[in-house]
């Protein structure tokens, strides 16, 4: 069975899990699946869809209950996702008293190689609904962090001084863990605050970084994980077994592009013209030489069903072989019992070129009567010719 799953965000019983074992406050509070004895907290109790996408609230997916209420509750919820077709799991909390609320993230800033912490006084609101008032917190990987080096960006973002002592612990204890599993987010929305002056994390969004699973055997594990291995089709798993990386999509265009980033941009580009995409692939982790020619016979499978309309093969590759993917496609191509037509571009580096030009490559496309682009610019045209629109 493979590892791999296509999006290692953790649902918040499991992010709670990890904050759990760092010793970061939370509430108690324990997952239950439709089988299980509900266990209610004294006083009632906050019931919570556990799944992998957001806005819960907003499908009525969390909802406070009395003591009396929350097996009823509980029952309802679990309904709901069995109606949704989602594996139905909850988390049954205890209600927490609340003296003040904070918004506290840490992610990976790609533009500046760096984590930034996110704070924000305004906790409890979906950061997409605030405007202002999301501070930003830059560090230098390279450095341990400790509490005071956040107490001065806490200060300035508006923290209650009375606070700031237990809120700069908590953020730097939660940086500890951001670095120790590998995270690329992890979100606490709300950070409460208790009358007791206690800090604890209401809620967690938690998404790990996929590439260092080597070193967290014990992710596969998770309800996280099973429940995203679920929600993969056929193709996706085909895909995820050779440790190369495709997600379906609903559209006219069966689309193989070398490069995650490049890939996403050209999915972007095909849906913004009108010519959606069937698929996102990247087979940039695969090294192995048969890497292209197995994308290439799945993006063929993909290809064959009758809503797909036509074929893109854009590839950038600065070091891997261009005759490896000119080669592995056509042998896909040529093993493919349905035929649609195909678009070819290439945009590669010298390194890439050792074993065959650019300009060879899009003659043996030529030669067999596929449609070849030499710039980024001349897909779309080519492809309203084909598909129309």
């Amino acid at each position: 069975m493979a590892e791999w799953i296509k999006d290692m965000r953790l649902i918040e019983a499991d992010g709670k899990a990890l904050l759990r074992r760092r010793g970061l406050a939370v509430p108690h509070g324990r997952r239950c699946g439709p089988d299980e004895a509900i266990e209610v907290p004294p006083g009632g109790a906050v019931v919570k869809a556990q799944l992998l996408s957001g806005a819960r609230a907003k499908r009525g997916l969390v909802q406070l209950a009395s003591e009396a209420e929350v097996p009823a509750v509980a029952a309802s919820v679990l309904d709901q996702m069995r109606q949704m077709g989602r594996q139905p799991n909850v988390l049954v909390e205890e209600k927490v008293a609340i003296e003040a609320e904070y918004y506290l993230a840490w992610r990976i800033d790609d533009v500046r190689q760096a984590p930034v912490m996110l704070f924000s006084i305004h906790g409890g609101v979906e950061i997409e609904d605030l405007a202002e008032g999301v501070h930003e917190f830059v560090w230098d990987p390279l450095r341990g962090l400790h509490p005071h080096h956040v107490v001065p960006f806490l200060v300035g973002s508006g923290a209650d001084r009375r606070r700031v002592g237990v809120l700069a612990r908590f953020a730097a204890e939660l940086y500890r863990m951001f670095v120790a599993e590998d995270a690329e987010l992890i979100e606490i929305n709300p950070l409460a605050v208790t009358p007791d002056g206690q800090v604890m994390a209401l809620d967690a969004k938690v998404m790990l970084d996929d590439s260092a699973r080597f070193r967290h055997r014990d992710w596969s594990d998770t309800l996280s994980a099973k429940l995203a291995r679920m929600s993969m089709t056929p193709l996706e798993w085909r895909a995820a077994e050779q440790g190369l990386t495709l997600i379906e999509m609903d559209g006219c265009v069966a689309l193989f592009a070398a490069g995650a980033g490049f890939g996403m941009a050209l999915v972007d580009l095909l849906s913004d013209a009108g010519l959606p995409p069937a698929n996102f692939a990247d087979a940039s982790g695969g090294t192995k030489p048969n890497a292209f020619a197995t994308m290439g016979d799945i993006i063929m499978e993909r290809a064959a069903r009758p809503d797909v309309k036509a074929v893109v093969c854009f590839q950038t590759m600065g070091a891997a072989s261009l005759k490896d993917a000119v080669q592995g496609l056509l042998a896909a191509w040529d093993r493919s019992p349905v035929k649609k037509p195909l678009v070819v571009g290439f945009t590669v580096s010298r390194t890439a070129e050792r074993e065959m030009t650019a300009a060879e490559a899009r003659e043996l496309f030529r030669a067999r009567g596929h449609t070849v682009i030499s710039e980024l610019d001349e897909l779309v045209p080519a492809l309203r010719q084909i598909v129309g629109g």
